[in-house]
């Protein structure tokens, strides 16, 4: 007895078994974690250093390099890249793929440890983090405004109020303040001085060792003592002792008082504008940016912050109000709505199909009741591994509803054919059962197998994809197990005798296309020739359309969010860079589509963020928008105004604003000089040639830089020291802000400066010990240079990022070649070439894309060769391929899609879909043969019995797929990318199947046996 056979007369427990599937499944929907995309596990660490007022060559040299030099040591470090810049370095170390998250930030930690008695003293404690979304694009943005605060004040409250209480909602990472802050601001006179006899380090020394708390032991060794010398109110920093003079300060007398703070500097706690400003729609603001966990749900995050945001309306003070201002959320929350959407109507279009040949809803609800125990079923695999459900497990659930319904037709098809010729329903159902068991295991672990490879693929990519191959997959096992026990024993209790079609035409029409089709297929074998050059065609022209689909990684998304960016400019302040972002502002306040207009301003240049209003809600897409203004974004003069979309949340994208260019970083031991006079002519020829859109680089070495010589003899011999003219020139021209105070428990910089005035060093003095006043230009000279705003290194070299901007005809691989050919041609033969961004990702996709469709074919064929037990009958399947190939990259490029990794995986899930019409035709072959039949006949009768079930199948995933290229919501560029894949694929391999395959196999199959045979 059969398998089947033993479930057909043992019916209860093959409910029993599929009811359990459903139970189980349905009870692990409520445990899985939702997510937009797969948690993609990149181990990438962070190690930040500060050290004040050095600049970015200082910290290259004396940080970065040292930094660099200990952790590259690391065992499975990948890549290695850092940037030092002004007051700070900042080091990304990313592992590779399978390193332990916990073991390399101890490693880290442990570099770190030894390194640091190398680093200057001034250099603060080195911190290191695991990088994450919230190094990215804010999960939420929170805005707060006041009628009766000043922004200082606003600040201190969001800090003191408000921070704490969205950091501690579930799933929120962290929430961090973005306004103005509080700032004690200390002006010197350099005058009084002079007159005092007072220098900068003393008033340094004297702030920095009254601000702090020492513990003093314990109370009769029961209460814990703590000595504050902190420096609390105004009053404490204008009583500041910052120099005893009992022994002759001045240089007329001795023994007077001691010089207090305020006697020399003015002192006030002022609201810091000088870093960075925030503006809202046009008025000065502040924000909140709150990230999420990268376990966390959401759309439960989003739900929380929203919550609280209501409540902390109630209570806020008087003047005060608050208002989310983005929401990434809301772009998910749409996603997936339009993709559980999809699934639903994916479900109607397959009952309708099925309903369609079928004729009778008894007969309907045998295929269709594999929907539910299916899905239910993968849901039992995301649990068992981990998973969650997100965007590409769904997208595999919508895919899986065309899928799953196929064994089962084929199996009713099968029974109800012996229903046909009067056997009862018992006796049809073990019969047919048999014969198409062994088809039906055979096309369950051909398209399983399909995705086999990718659970041995490392990197993003392949960590992206393996929870849509379980998803869908396990669809498919589960499928193939309810064909083989519930599908044939529903079939012999349901159908007792061979049911009406409810519409008896259709019946009719199905039965003239077997004839018309029976007829066609006669003429077919009998022009085999005429078969095989079509089947020549059809693979040449895929490798037309290959060359002809414009080519990324992945479909550019519109997440309903714009921007411009404009870089630091040159010698200017934030005062000039607020004017020109108003400027600009000018222009964008004008877009209908935007919501809110939020700026940016700090030392890294300034942002205008701009969220749209969702998709459904205006006409343009945010790229036509981001090209409306880019125009008027030329008219800006010696400034790189560059506009740009949020096109992609893809986990290693999620942060590439603008994926329509490609990046290359070029690397050399050469100084940063020859480095820009290469990568400059390199511009020069893309801009001559004018082979991109635009070209740029990221290594700026105009901005005016000030060396000051120290005469070391001469202040040696005037009882000075380095440090005491350091200090001095680092306040008066630029200021101190490493040393902090409290207020409530926060932390803010005080703020230690000369007055706004163009010092010389002829206007500065120093005082030495025997009180004499020397000015600072006797002994130091400046020098003024341009030097770097930001150093760059990748893998420990000296680097700078060449970006080219890409039109939209333009395919990225040529762009990628075309970049490096002039590259290679330009700099010289030492320099390296590593792609990065969207370039590296394709790059690495590629590479993975290709290796998965081998792969796939390699465990199709060998699964296929142990089911049929031969190499020549997988082989005849597996023709089928290319063909329905070539209809899919036809429909592909019909329909102005691209080559993306959504397009790569529907070409290898049509692997699998369309060589299981070719089991069905090749397997009925064989069984007819087995019984005597000429191999002309059993193919062509195979084929005739075959056409039913297989344009039944095919109709059922064709229309489980229409969803898909019919949304027109938020995240439907993906969906469309693999819907029009298979839609293509289907329809013509299916067509491909019907008449190319049989003429094929005749032609193989006749060859063989006549070898075999000796002819």
């Amino acid at each position: 007895m059969t398998h089947t056979a033993y479930f057909i007369k043992h019916p209860v427990i093959a409910l029993v078994l599929n009811a359990f599937i459903f139970l189980i499944g349905a009870l692990s929907f409520f445990s899985i974690p939702l997510r937009e995309y797969p948690d993609v596990q990149v181990v990438t660490l962070v190690v930040r250093s500060a050290y004040p007022n050095a600049s970015a060559e200082l910290i290259e040299s004396s940080v970065t390099n040292i930094l660099e030099d200990e952790l590259s040591g690391i065992q499975g470090i990948d890549v290695l890249t850092s940037y030092s810049s002004d007051g700070s370095s900042f080091v990304e170390l990313t592992f590779q793929p399978g390193t332990e998250m916990n073991q390399a930030l101890l490693d880290v930690q442990g570099g770190l440890g030894r390194v640091r008695a190398m680093l200057p003293k001034e250099v603060k404690e080195p911190s290191v983090e695991r990088k994450g979304k919230s190094d990215g694009m804010p999960f939420m943005v929170v805005s707060l405004a006041s009628s009766t605060m000043d922004f200082g004040a606003l600040t201190h409250y969001a800090e003191l109020n408000l921070k704490n209480a969205f950091r501690s909602l579930k799933g929120v990472s962290s929430a961090l303040v973005w306004g103005q802050p509080y700032t004690y601001k200390i002006v010197l006179d350099p005058q009084k001085m002079y007159d005092f006899g007072v220098n900068a380090d003393e008033v340094f020394e004297a702030l920095e060792k009254n601000n702090l708390s020492l513990p003093a032991g314990k109370f009769q060794n029961k209460i814990p003592t703590t000595l504050n010398v902190e420096l609390s109110s105004l009053e404490d920093y204008e009583e500041l002792v910052v120099k005893e003079q009992s022994e002759g300060g001045l240089e007329n007398g001795a023994g007077s008082p001691p010089v207090f703070l305020k006697s020399i500097a003015r002192i006030s706690l002022e609201t810091d504008t000088t870093t960075s400003r925030i503006r809202i729609n046009g008025e000065t603001g502040l924000v909140l940016a709150i990230a999420r966990t990268s376990d966390s749900n959401p759309l439960d995050v989003s739900k929380l912050v929203h919550e609280k945001v209501s409540d902390l309306e109630k209570i806020l003070p008087k003047g005060v109000k608050i208002k989310i201002i983005e929401d990434q959320a809301e772009f998910i929350r749409a996603s997936l709505h339009n993709i559980q959407s999809s699934l639903i109507e994916a479900c109607l279009f397959v009952l309708g199909i099925v309903f369609l040949f079928l004729g009778n809803m008894r007969s309907t609800l045998i295929p269709l009741i594999t929907i539910p125990i299916s899905l239910a079923g993968s849901l039992i695999f995301l649990k068992m591994f981990g998973f969650s459900i997100n965007i590409m497990t769904l997208l595999a659930m919508v895919l899986a509803v065309g899928l799953v319904v196929d064994d089962a037709i084929v199996v009713l098809e099968n029974i109800t054919r012996h229903l046909e010729k009067g056997l009862s329903g018992m006796e049809a159902a073990l019969l047919g059962s048999k014969e198409i068991g062994f088809a039906i295991m055979a096309m369950t672990l051909t398209l399983t197998s399909v995705y086999a490879p990718i659970a041995f693929i490392q990197g993003a990519i392949g960590q992206l994809f393996v929870e849509f191959s379980v998803a869908l997959a396990g669809s498919v096992l589960i499928s193939g197990f309810v064909a083989l026990t519930l599908s044939p024993m529903m079939c012999s209790k349901i159908l007792q005798n061979h049911p009406k079609h409810i519409w008896p035409f259709i019946e009719e029409k199905l039965n003239f296309w077997t004839m018309s089709y029976g007829k066609t297929l006669t003429y077919v074998l009998n022009h085999r020739f005429l078969m095989g050059v079509f089947a020549v065609f059809a693979v040449g022209t895929t490798i037309f359309f290959f060359q002809m689909i414009p080519q990324e990684v992945v479909p550019k998304e519109d997440r309903c969010f714009i921007g411009v960016y404009i870089p630091p400019i040159a010698g200017q302040d934030i005062d000039t860079m607020e004017q020109k972002l108003k400027e600009v502002e000018k222009i964008v306040s004008s877009i209908p589509e935007a919501q809110e207009n939020l700026i940016f301003i700090g030392s890294w240049g300034g942002q205008i963020c701009l969220p749209l209003k969702p998709k459904s809600d205006r006409k343009r897409s945010a790229d036509e928008i981001v090209n409306s203004i880019r125009p008027q974004m030329s008219s800006f003069p010696s400034i790189d105004v560059a506009p740009w979309s949020w096109s992609s949340g893809l986990p290693g994208m999620d942060n590439v604003l603008n994926g329509g260019q490609v990046d290359l970083v070029i690397s050399t031991v050469d100084s940063y000089q020859d480095l820009f006079k290469e990568v400059e002519n390199v511009k020069k020829t893309l801009e001559d040639q004018k082979i991109f859109k635009s070209a740029h680089h990221d290594l700026m070495l105009n901005f005016l830089g000030m060396f000051i010589d120290l005469d070391t003899n001469g202040i040696a011999k005037l009882n000075l020291s380095p440090k005491q003219i350091g200090k001095m020139i680092e306040i008066f021209f630029s200021g101190d802000r490493s040393l902090a105070f409290q207020k409530d428990g926060i932390l803010y910089p005080i703020t230690l400066e000369g007055p706004s005035y163009p010092w010389t060093l002829d206007e500065l003095y120093v005082t030495n010990a025997s009180g004499k006043r020397i000015s600072l230009g006797s002994v130091a000279t400046v020098r003024l240079k341009a030097q770097p705003k930001e150093l760059f290194h990748y893998n420990q070299m000296r680097s700078t990022k060449l970006s080219a901007e890409l039109s939209s005809t333009d395919k990225i691989e040529p762009a990628m070649e075309k970049l490096l050919d002039v590259v290679d041609k330009s700099v010289p033969s030492h320099y390296k070439k590593s792609w990065t961004g969207v370039a590296k990702v394709y790059q690495e996709s590629s590479m993975t894309m290709i290796l998965l469709f081998g792969l796939a074919l390699v465990f199709i064929y060998a699964i296929l060769s142990m089911q049929f037990e031969n190499f020549i009958d997988p082989f005849i399947i597996l023709l089928t391929v290319p063909l329905a190939l070539s209809g899919a990259l036809f429909t592909v490029w019909l329909f102005n899609q691209s080559l993306n990794i959504y397009t790569q995986v529907g070409l290898i899930t049509l692997i699998g879909l369309i060589t299981k019409h070719g089991i069905l035709i090749v397997e009925f072959t064989n069984q007819l043969q087995k019984s005597g039949v000429p191999l002309s006949n059993a193919i062509e009768t195979a084929s005739k019995l075959r056409l039913r079930p297989i344009l039944m199948t095919t109709g059922a995933m064709i229309f489980g797929a229409i969803p898909l290229v019919l949304s027109q919501d938020a995240g439907s560029e993906a969906r469309h990318a693999i819907g029009w894949t298979l839609l293509g694929g289907l329809s013509f391999g299916t067509f491909f199947t019907l008449f190319v395959l049989p003429a094929l196999c005749y032609s193989i199959k006749s060859r063989y046996r006549e070898r075999s045979q000796g002819v």
